[in-house]
């Protein structure tokens, strides 16, 4: 099991911002998570309508950033729903090209997301090796973003060229 002691702090993200504690307004959830404690602002929350792969039943969602190095630029997925549902999300670099372009078209067009409020996610999992940790993403089942309406889903690319453990650095 990894021992990760996190700390939370505001992050903005192509314009989604979770707070920090003192700035959020009357309308916060305080979950204990696996992460630890984590407030999170219910106006500044993404929803997502079919849910993700495998827990379609919890639809809304806080996103922050946690401090602890093992997950430098990564992201937390928290239910709002379930304290003990917590995605890790790693940002997509568009200019890695290891989701074709057409394929992310495609997707921004059946969700209606302008490319200026696209956020684009992997889910990661994380595995614990004799020497370190592995880090793994899912390229057929990215989560896009769209940060001006705060919605988003989790789109299932129909291609065998897609790992769903890729590993990463």
């Amino acid at each position: 099991m990894l021992d990760l002691e996190i700390n939370y702090k505001a992050q903005d993200l192509a314009g989604i911002t979770m707070p920090k504690a003192e700035e959020v307004s009357n309308n916060v959830i305080t979950l204990k998570t696996r992460f630890g404690v984590m407030e999170i602002d219910r106006d500044k929350t993404i929803k997502i309508p079919k849910g993700i792969v495998g827990f379609s039943e919890y639809k809304e969602y806080g996103l922050s950033v946690p401090s602890h190095t093992v997950l430098d630029g990564y992201m937390l997925l928290q239910s709002i729903d379930e304290a003990d549902l917590t995605f890790i999300l790693k940002p997509y670099d568009l200019s890695s090209g290891e989701i074709d372009d057409k394929d992310l078209a495609g997707a921004m067009n059946q969700y209606a997301i302008a490319p200026e409020n696209l956020a684009l996610m992997l889910v990661t999992t994380l595995r614990q090796t004799p020497n370190a940790i592995q880090k793994t993403v899912n390229l057929r089942a990215p989560v896009f973003i769209d940060t001006e309406n705060k919605q988003a889903w989790q789109h299932i690319l129909n291609s065998e060229k897609y790992n769903v453990r890729h590993v990463v650095n």
